[in-house]
């Protein structure tokens, strides 16, 4: 009866507090919700890019641990940025904070990233797997953004390590990716949760993870670049919010108080992806139900809301 509808599930970036999408999977799979299309921007990408080959949350759960915790990934120089778990703040720990901070901008003055091309693709390379998209167990897709045309990408085909690459490709810190005559960075500057990108690609209905972190109610603002940054964040958050409002349902674990770098929180934001994404169970069901029933009479929330974002092309695919 209910042939043809799709759920999607849009994973948001987040760096180390996307390893709470996770948690999210575990949690979903063992409640046997149907996950039908995964469209992921950044670390959703790169988790989403996992399970969509292993169609497994254990496996997916073992592949990160396994390499979060190898000698190649430590070579990264993630731990340098990431603050320490255990430090109080103080006169050393922030003269410290901002020794890093200067390394890390000087170096980007300099160089295109903190992590060069090569050191990049082996890390992709230690956790996907070499293959299409196309081939992938679950439909899968990655959101990226083209920095010459400003505008977002929605990769669909192609090898899935790229594109996992292209989306994950924080400015800055990892390098560019060039992809069809484009150079292709973070998604998330143009979708951080990739609602929309599900829709447009077919989802009747849409799971959400935001595994950002909430802005700081701060008013600090000693010089004009915390203004410019804090201005930016606003932006940002506000796009954010925006998308998120397509979600039929919105899953965001606790993990604001995880620094971005800290790899090594695996376990404990895996865990609070899992108690967060249990907390929804009954409201996903619902919202399914709701949803098959709905799509028999031709409506959809989630078109219904779309529409005033979404180009006519675009919303002619969105049942």
């Amino acid at each position: 009866m209910f042939e043809g509808f799709k759920v999607g599930l849009a994973l948001g970036g987040g760096a180390a507090r996307g390893l709470a999408h996770i948690g999210v999977l575990k949690a979903l799979e063992e409640n046997e919700i149907p996950i039908d299309l995964i469209v992921g921007t950044s670390v959703g990408a790169l988790v989403g890019g996992v399970y969509a080959t292993t169609k497994s949350a254990a496996a997916t759960e073992s592949r990160f641990r396994d390499f979060i915790f190898s000698k190649q990934f430590k070579r990264s120089k993630f731990d340098f940025l990431r603050e320490s778990r255990q430090a109080s703040p103080g006169l050393l720990y922030n003269f410290v904070s901002l020794v890093k901070k200067g390394i890390f901008y000087s170096f980007s003055m300099a160089k295109t990233s903190w992590i060069s091309a090569q050191h990049f693709e082996h890390n992709i390379n230690g956790i996907l797997d070499d293959v299409a998209i196309e081939r992938t167990r679950i439909p899968f897709a990655a959101v990226a953004t083209d920095i010459n045309r400003a505008e977002e990408v929605i990769i669909q085909e192609g090898p899935l390590r790229r594109a996992v690459s292209a989306s994950s490709a924080v400015p800055g810190l990892l390098p560019p990716v060039a992809i069809d005559g484009r150079l292709l960075v973070d998604g998330g500057w143009t979708s951080k949760i990739p609602v929309i990108p599900a829709l447009r690609l077919g989802a009747n209905l849409v799971i959400g993870v935001d595994v950002s972190r909430d802005m700081e109610d701060t008013s600090a603002y000693r010089s004009g670049l915390n203004i410019m940054v804090r201005a930016n964040a606003v932006k940002a958050e506000a796009l954010k919010d925006m998308q998120c409002r397509f979600a039929d349902v919105l899953i965001d674990p606790e993990v604001g108080h995880v620094h971005w770098a800290d790899f090594s929180a695996i376990v404990e934001c895996i865990a609070l992806g899992e108690e967060a994404a249990r907390a929804k169970i009954g409201e996903i069901r619902h919202q399914i139900k709701l949803a098959r029933w709905s799509s028999l009479f031709g409506y959809s929330r989630s078109r219904r809301l779309a529409r005033a974002y979404m180009r006519e092309e675009d919303l002619k695919k969105v049942p």
